[in-house]
């Protein structure tokens, strides 16, 4: 993720990981938007929407997300 804080984040089944700490979460998808809903750890109770821009990108208002292999 580049933005204000940029990162490596890896989405998986129910969880996120980014600088080491892992949080459940669970998806929505509503066309090109992913609301990823935190149900665990900082952002428990949060939800983040992203915008899929491409095939391997995605914004939100934390930055932009690129696919790296």
């Amino acid at each position: 993720m580049a933005g204000v804080v940029p990162m490596i984040v890896q989405f998986r089944s129910g969880e996120t990981e980014a600088m080491g700490i892992i949080e459940k979460v669970s998806y929505d998808v509503k066309g090109k938007d992913v609301i990823v809903n935190y149900e665990s750890g900082l952002m428990k109770g949060s939800a983040v929407r992203f915008t899929i821009i491409g095939p391997d990108a995605a914004r939100s208002a934390l930055g932009r997300l690129q696919r790296i292999n």
